[in-house]
């Protein structure tokens, strides 16, 4: 029993040596890994309907602006369901108080709801590596040039400064050069590279509009 409880120990020893071998670094390197989806941008949205449904709704009311994501060199910072389910409910809630019927996407008004489904398009390829020596990229939106920030930021992991995963934060400027006026939200899944641009996944807790949803639409 002695002899097997020591083999048993030294077994358990050896294993540890071999884990620790392993981790030369001393900490998992969190980097994203860029994805490669095999069609282009409204493809890719429309191979993952539970979260981009809502999107794919909006652009079906502008068929040019869809067609280009089909076909040109953009870049979109993609709002799931989550953020238009929640900008339809604070709508509603408003209206509500104001004793107006509610509203859904397939009501509002086309030329506020164009404006702002425009933020979330831009120019050109845009990924996290362009972002990488600058203090963010200064952007405009697609169709109206309004002037849009992406900033790269990189998460600490395990105590190490810039070990983490990547998140990009993409802020409505407003026309302001001071932040404290810009409306900014985080990604969750950043350079998904389609057959014709590039795809960055807002976080679920971003509220479609940069703040200007119901100011717009409540009308």
């Amino acid at each position: 029993m002695k002899k097997y409880c020591t083999v048993r120990m030294l077994m358990l020893l050896f294993s540890f040596i071999i884990m620790s071998c392993s981790k030369t670094d001393g900490y998992y390197d969190f980097e994203n890994q860029e994805n490669l989806f095999e069609g282009n941008t409204i493809a890719y949205f429309e191979s993952k309907p539970a979260a981009y449904d809502s999107l794919l709704q909006v652009l079906s009311f502008f068929p040019e602006l869809k067609d280009q994501l089909a076909t040109d060199s953009l870049t979109v910072f993609a709002p799931t369901n989550a953020s238009f389910q929640s900008a339809i409910s604070n709508l509603n809630l408003v209206r509500k108080n104001q004793q107006k019927s509610p509203l859904y996407l397939k009501d509002l008004n086309r030329d506020q709801l164009d404006t702002l489904v425009s933020k979330y398009i831009v120019k050109g390829i845009v990924t996290t590596e362009s972002m990488l020596y600058v203090d963010g990229l200064f952007v405009n939106s697609l169709n109206y040039e309004q002037p849009m920030h992406a900033q790269r930021i990189k998460q600490e992991a395990s105590g190490l400064v810039d070990g983490g995963l990547v998140t990009v934060y993409y802020s409505d400027t407003k026309g302001s050069n001071f932040t404290q006026y810009w409306t900014r939200s985080a990604t969750q899944a950043v350079n998904i590279k389609t057959k014709n641009g590039v795809v960055h996944i807002l976080a679920s807790g971003h509220e479609f509009g940069f703040g200007e949803f119901l100011t717009r639409v409540n009308l």
